[in-house]
């Protein structure tokens, strides 16, 4: 039998969720963006031009709900959208100035939301933390 709160897949998951759902609340309210929205903005601030192919493996986003995010941050001009010079087919997508301009106040909120998080850990705690994630990621 499986003890739960013992298995690792399902409290990563389940602290994931949470922690999803809480620092949703800070760029739901303040910026009116979801989840999807959210993980199509970082992932364009740290690769600067991606297909919306290459934004659905990077994020874990389905292609249905990647593509109406990108919908909807188009028509607010969050993001641009070009023709890829490598294939045709495919448009280029990257953040306006206005996008730049939103990803960099959020920014700073998601480092104050996450300082605030690790309060309850010392210096040491989230090293340690974050080699074990990479340990795990790699495996």
């Amino acid at each position: 039998m499986i003890e739960l709160n013992a298995f690792l897949p399902y409290r990563l998951a389940t602290l994931s969720e949470q922690l999803s759902a809480r620092f949703a609340g800070v760029y739901a309210d303040k910026y009116q963006l979801t989840i999807p929205q959210w993980r199509v903005i970082a992932h364009l601030a740290a690769e600067r031009h991606l297909t919306a192919k290459t934004i659905c493996e990077r994020a874990g986003l389905d292609k249905s709900t990647a593509s109406r995010a990108v919908k909807q941050l188009l028509e607010r001009d969050i993001v641009y959208g070009k023709q890829s010079a490598e294939d045709k087919r495919a448009t280029v997508l990257g953040l306006s100035d206005k996008g730049q301009t939103l990803y960099q106040e959020l920014s700073e909120d998601a480092n104050s939301w996450q300082n605030a998080l690790f309060e309850v850990l010392n210096h040491n705690d989230k090293e340690t933390l974050f080699r074990i994630l990479d340990k795990l990621d790699r495996k």
